[in-house]
């Protein structure tokens, strides 16, 4: 290139004259071409590197807590099953989520056992199947609710017991966790039951839920001698709140159960109208 000295033009390196102003360039020094300028590309948004690494981590740790949370109370739940009546530290929320499994598979039990049952008799009875359907609901909440308030109106009467007796030192869910590490194995019982009710297996059931109550009663009596009485024998008021609390459910179930037959009779009448109305 070469740049007029005049008007500073700037001409090839070939050009002798300029053709701006016409100045003479045959003197001038032909200097190197200069680059033109690269256009830049836009670049793409920063990736904040430390704040994935940051999320990555914080991800990685969330995910570690939880499988350790798990590997905690499955070792309690080991040892609960190898030694159950070795007390063992535990956190607070380890007795509750136990119950509340044991009890789904109860429930999921009872369930699958009354499908089962409602399906059998439509099937070979057709013309009731209305009052069969309507009665597997009736028959269904009963249990659910049955199950979960009989667990809760004894195992507060048997905590209520302790503090006013044995002057436990027992908060509630500790209760819980004592209990439930004693009565562990019903668990296990109940997961079984809901197997064999998924196979039809009803000798198998009965002696399953006959095991699981007698694992609950022994837990519920287990822990009320762990504890001393300050005003009646151990074994007096082992079997004393043992009476109470029967009397107690027998009194709840009686009340549902009364109920529920009532709500049977109802649903029956309803329907046996409306056959015999339609059939006339």
């Amino acid at each position: 290139m070469k740049e007029c000295p005049n008007c500073h033009a700037e001409m090839g390196a070939d050009v002798n004259f300029c053709t701006n102003c016409g100045t003479d360039l045959r003197q001038v020094a032909v200097s190197e071409e200069k680059p033109a300028p690269a256009t830049l590309e836009p670049k793409a948004a920063p990736v904040q590197e430390a704040e994935v690494k940051a999320e990555d981590q914080a991800d990685s740790q969330a995910s570690g807590q939880a499988i350790n949370v798990l590997s905690t109370y499955w070792q309690w739940l080991l040892h609960a099953w190898k030694k159950p009546a070795e007390a063992v530290a535990a956190e607070k929320w380890y007795g509750l989520t136990t119950l509340i499994l044991e009890d789904l598979f109860f429930i999921l039990a009872g369930l699958t056992g009354i499908n089962k049952l409602a399906s059998s008799l439509t099937t070979s009875y057709p013309y009731f199947s209305s009052i069969i359907t309507e009665l597997k609901s009736n028959i269904s909440s009963y249990v659910m609710i049955s199950v979960v308030l009989g667990q809760v109106v004894v195992l507060a009467i048997n905590y209520f017991a302790m503090k006013r007796f044995a002057k436990s030192e027992f908060d509630f869910l500790g209760y819980l966790n004592r209990y439930a590490h004693l009565s562990a194995y019903s668990l296990i019982l109940n997961v079984l039951f809901w197997l064999f009710a998924l196979t039809g297996s009803l000798r198998l059931q009965g002696i399953l839920l006959s095991m699981t109550a007698v694992v609950g009663f022994v837990a519920l009596i287990y822990v009320l001698l762990e504890e001393k009485a300050e005003k009646i024998d151990q074994m007096q008021f082992a079997l004393v709140i043992s009476i109470i609390v029967l009397i107690v459910v027998m009194i709840v179930v009686n009340m549902f159960f009364k109920e529920f037959v009532s709500k049977i009779e109802s649903v029956t009448n309803q329907q046996i109208s409306s056959l015999l109305g339609s059939s006339y």
